[in-house]
């Protein structure tokens, strides 16, 4: 039996990277899954890897309607919500100083205001389950190694949710919620590959091996392993953290 067996659980921004590895991973220990982006091809380029337990919905994080549409949908065709992955969001890789102010207020508001509104949709969902919720954060909320220099918005922003996330647990937990998040390092995916242009660029992948203390680069499986146990009744006394998946990038040697 696997660990989700039974499960039903909503992920967020999981047409591409660390939300397609979580919801395949979560599909695997026997989860039902609704994957929910705004773009619909990788969505359905996901469902159709596990069409007897994935589906999706497409939604904007940003949109108040999105959002219930979405975590209606998940009702409609589950009938309950034990589970929300919270991965979706904005990402910018950008110098302080040549960030306007438009990108300033999208990562502020899709990734600390439009969350936070999505997890108070979805309370009374969760407290009819006596559900948990696992938030997708990154390491660039509490350190600063490159290359988060260049992150410090983003990182800003995740920062907020890390503190959300301890503040929330105590709230939550009466109403038999569990609140944790997963902070990744870098971990191989369209972001990063946009980014830092990772597959053609060796000595960037060379690097990130170098200062993590496991030597190699996160894949999205990575995240997804800490992602399913939190979610899972094994962490059923776990709340209220923020824990680190990144190899020891933050440790490793210089």
């Amino acid at each position: 039996m696997g660990m989700l067996e039974g499960k039903i659980a909503l992920i967020t921004g999981a047409g591409t990277g660390i939300g397609k590895g979580t919801a395949l991973m979560f599909a695997e220990e026997g989860a039902k899954v609704v994957i929910a982006a705004r773009r619909e091809a990788p969505l359905q380029a996901v469902s159709a890897l596990a069409p007897d337990s994935i589906s999706y919905v497409q939604m904007d994080l940003t949109s108040a309607e999105g959002r219930a549409r979405a975590l209606q949908t998940v009702i409609d065709r589950h009938g309950r919500l034990d589970v929300l992955v919270s991965n979706a969001g904005a990402q910018l890789w950008k110098s302080f100083a040549e960030t306007s102010d438009d990108e300033i207020e999208t990562i502020f508001a899709t990734n600390l205001a439009a969350t936070t509104r999505f997890f108070k949709q979805a309370l009374p969902y969760l407290e009819a389950s006596k559900g948990n919720v696992v938030v997708v954060s990154s390491t660039a909320s509490h350190y600063t190694l490159v290359p988060t220099q260049k992150l410090s918005v983003y990182g800003a922003s995740k920062a907020g949710l890390n503190q959300l996330t301890r503040t929330l647990a105590p709230e939550l937990g009466p109403l038999g919620i569990r609140i944790n998040a997963v902070a990744p390092g870098l971990t191989r995916g369209e972001y990063s590959g946009e980014s830092l242009d990772l597959e053609q660029d060796q000595a960037t992948r060379d690097w990130i091996a170098s200062v993590t203390a496991l030597g190699r680069m996160g894949e999205p499986r990575d995240i997804a392993e800490a992602i399913t146990w939190l979610a899972s009744d094994r962490a059923a006394w776990i709340t209220g953290q923020v824990i680190d998946a990144s190899g020891g990038w933050q440790i490793g040697p210089r």
